[in-house]
C-alpha cells in the first residue's frame, strides 16, 4: 500500500483469488456432509471505479475513488471457470526447468531495472534467461533496453556451477551424498571432493550429482569442478559426525539405522530427519 492508498494490481487479484479458493473449499466440505450443491460459480464480473496509478518501478496500482469524486476510470474483470489442463499449460513447471533458479541470483551482473524487465517478457529463471538469451540475444536486448554486454556477462555467470544443497541416500545399503545445485554436469564427468578427497561420482545430471563417500567422511566442504569451474558447499552425513562437531554446529546427530526389510533392494532411501529414520521413495511403506 501507497500513501494514497493504492493497492498493488497483482496483490488486489491474488486476494480476491484466494476468497474464490475459500469458497470453493467451502463448497468441497459441504459436499462431504451428503448435502447436495445447489449453486456453482462460473462466471463473476466486477466493475471497479479506480485512479490508475504507476510508479517509476512500473508497478501499476489502483486507488478505489471516493464517494463524488471525479475522473476515475472503469475498470471490469472477468472471472470464468478453467480446467485443470488449461492451468498445467499455462504454469511454469519449475521442476522441469534445467535450472530454476531465480534471475536474481545472477547478483550484479544485472540490476533491479534490468531485472525487472526481464521479468515483463516472462522470465523468472536463470534457466529461461540462458534460453532466450542464447537464442535471440538481439530480441532481448532490443525488447528490454539491457545493453549485450550486461547480457552476456549475466550469460556467462548463470552457466557457472553452483552448490545449492545436499541430501543422504541409502542404496544398496550404502550411504550416498546427493549434491544438489545447477551446471554440475557438461557431459564429462565432473571432479569431486568431499572434506578435500576425491569421490567417486556414481550418477551425474546438471542439477544432481551422486557421489560414494569414504568410510571416515561424516561432515565438511563439498568441491565440484566442472569444465575448470569450482563450485563449493557444505555436506553432513547424519549419524557420522564427530560429537564435537555436531554440538558445535546445534545439530542433533541421528544414530544409524540398521539394514532392514526393504533395503538392499535397489531403491534410494532417503534419510528423514523429523522421523529420525531412513524412509523409501515418497514416504513410508
Amino acid at each position: 500500500m501507497k500513501a494514497s492508498g493504492g493497492m498493488e494490481v497483482k496483490s488486489f487479484l491474488e486476494a480476491l483469488a484466494h476468497q474464490l479458493d475459500v469458497a470453493q473449499d467451502a463448497l468441497r466440505l459441504k459436499a462431504l456432509t451428503g448435502r447436495p450443491l445447489t449453486w456453482a460459480l462460473k462466471d463473476l464480473e466486477i466493475d471497479l471505479k479506480v485512479f490508475v496509478e504507476l510508479d517509476a518501478q512500473g508497478v501499476m496500482r489502483w486507488r478505489t475513488a471516493g464517494p463524488n469524486e471525479q475522473g476515475a476510470s472503469t475498470v471490469r474483470l472477468s472471472f470464468t471457470t478453467i480446467t485443470r489442463e488449461m492451468v498445467e499449460e499455462n504454469t511454469v513447471a519449475y521442476e522441469l526447468e534445467d535450472d530454476p533458479r531465480s534471475i536474481d541470483e545472477l547478483g550484479t551482473e544485472l540490476d533491479p531495472d534490468a531485472r525487472r524487465r526481464l521479468e515483463i517478457i516472462g522470465v523468472r529463471t536463470v534457466g529461461q534467461y540462458r534460453r532466450v538469451t542464447e537464442r535471440q540475444p538481439e530480441a532481448v536486448q532490443m525488447h528490454t533496453g539491457i545493453p549485450a554486454l550486461e547480457l552476456q556477462a549475466a550469460l556467462s555467470r548463470s552457466a557457472r556451477p553452483t552448490v545449492r544443497g545436499q541430501d543422504v541416500v541409502r542404496r544398496g545399503g550404502q550411504e550416498l551424498v546427493r549434491i544438489q545445485g545447477a551446471n554440475l554436469y557438461d557431459g564429462v564427468t565432473p571432479e569431486v571432493r568431499l572434506a578435500g578427497d576425491p569421490v567417486e561420482v556414481v550418477e551425474a545430471t546438471p542439477k544432481a550429482l551422486l557421489v560414494r563417500p569414504l568410510s571416515h567422511h561424516g561432515e565438511g566442504q563439498v568441491e565440484v569442478e566442472v569444465s575448470g569451474q569450482r563450485a563449493t558447499g557444505f555436506f553432513r552425513l547424519p549419524g557420522r559426525e564427530t560429537p564435537a562437531a555436531g554440538a558445535a554446529a546445534g545439530a542433533t546427530v541421528a544414530p544409524h539405522e540398521p539394514a532392514g526389510p526393504g533395503r538392499g533392494n535397489g531403491h534410494d532411501d532417503a534419510w528423514d530427519a523429523a522421523s529420525g529414520a531412513w524412509q523409501p521413495p515418497g514416504g513410508p511403506r
